[in-house]
């Protein structure tokens, strides 16, 4: 969940909306920056978080260091208003207010309204998730770029669960099973959806109605595998390569040594495997 790349005169944009009147900001839109002392206790909370998991991302994972805010949004109206207010068209808005958070190149935005009710681990995984597409924004140069969706949020859960793990929240292992159990309660036959239909933000979100497959599970499933093969350089290099192109299978091919054929024989055996252990 990542297609803002908002500028600083946005997030301003988006504090000021916060204290008008009669609107859809009518209740406030807090700014937690990394580093910022905070006089509210819940605030305060997602500070500690953000700091805790800017560190991990840097010297467990070894990501370049992003320090972002997170703005807080104390509703589920106000969290789409914002996204509209920073670019998002308005039926794009609607059908990603479902979502937790969104992160960007310049800050990440967050539905409180859900958020405040996850536990301490389901927070920091998100947080963690959701950095690491700002991390992403900083490989490609500031911008997205044509990265594909799909890989992006299966390197971002795939770095979300090794963060949890090591800050001692869960075993990797638990998490992971958390994510591919969705595929158990499906039926064996199941078949993953079309990597090239998964490419953009927009057509994500919209396979989130579209496919009955846990698209998540997939996407993570597809990273993990590319990670074991090739390693986490691999994978920044993918990123890196936005900078100068945006071909995303030429990129694909050149940072794992793979065509899109072979990866998708590859990711078929990994998924039959994964889906098989998951139904039994």
């Amino acid at each position: 969940m990542d297609v803002w790349s908002a500028s600083r005169t946005l997030l301003m944009a988006l504090l000021a909306a916060s204290c008008a009147t009669g609107g859809e900001h009518s209740e406030k839109v807090t700014i937690v920056a990394p580093g910022s002392a905070q006089t509210d206790a819940r605030a305060a909370s997602y500070e500690t978080t953000l700091r805790t998991v800017v560190d991990a991302l840097e010297r467990t994972i070894g990501l370049p260091r992003v320090e972002v805010p997170l703005v807080l949004f104390p509703t589920r109206r106000a969290f789409e208003q914002g996204l509209v207010d920073v670019g998002y068209t308005k039926e794009l808005a609607r059908a990603a207010s479902s979502f937790n958070a969104i992160g960007g190149a310049r800050a990440v935005l967050v539905n409180a309204s859900r958020v405040n009710g996850l536990s301490r681990t389901r927070r920091v995984r998100l947080i963690a998730h959701e950095l690491v597409h700002s991390v992403q924004y900083r490989l490609g140069g500031g911008t997205r770029g044509a990265s594909e969706q799909w890989l992006r949020e299966g390197f971002a859960e795939w770095v979300a669960c090794r963060v949890t793990a090591h800050l001692g929240l869960a075993s990797f292992d638990s998490l992971r099973d958390e994510l591919v159990r969705e595929l158990g309660a499906s039926q064996a036959g199941l078949r993953p959806a079309p990597f090239d239909k998964l490419a953009t933000f927009p057509q994500w979100v919209e396979a989130q109605s579209r496919y009955d497959t846990p698209l998540y599970a997939q996407a993570f499933i597809a990273t993990e595998l590319l990670v074991e093969k090739h390693g986490v350089a691999a994978m920044i290099r993918y990123f890196e390569s936005f900078k100068g192109t945006e071909n995303y299978e030429r990129a694909f091919t050149a940072a794992f040594g793979l065509d899109r054929p072979s990866f998708e024989r590859l990711f078929m055996r990994r998924w039959q495997a994964t889906v098989a252990q998951a139904t039994r």
